[in-house]
């Protein structure tokens, strides 16, 4: 899907500051350069085009101490695009395939 398309493909998401929220901006600063972090005073907004995949213990490392998917998600505190969690990551995309019956 592209703009000229009619789509979307700009997507967000919204962390509050905390100490998971630093480790994943972290993370993304060092792993996924092309998703632009904003710092907002009380949260950081992550933007890119496509999909953003936050791997739980990537940004675990990155935080020192462990980091389960429900803690995670209690930090996320909104997001724009299509939003699911997998095994391990949480996972932010403007992909339709999955309305698609013939994607696999």
């Amino acid at each position: 899907m592209s703009d000229a398309d009619g789509g979307r493909r700009t997507i967000g998401l919204v962390l509050m500051k905390s100490e998971e929220a630093q480790a994943t901006v972290d993370y993304v600063t060092d792993c996924r350069p092309d998703i632009r972090v904003q710092d907002r005073s009380t949260f950081f907004l992550l933007e890119t085009e496509g999909t953003i995949r936050i791997p739980i213990a990537e940004v675990e490392e990155y935080l020192g101490k462990p980091l389960t998917m429900a803690k995670f998600l209690v930090v996320m505190s909104s997001y724009y695009g299509r939003a699911h969690t997998e095994d391990d990551a949480f996972v932010v995309t403007s992909d339709m395939s999955q309305l698609d019956p013939t994607a696999a």
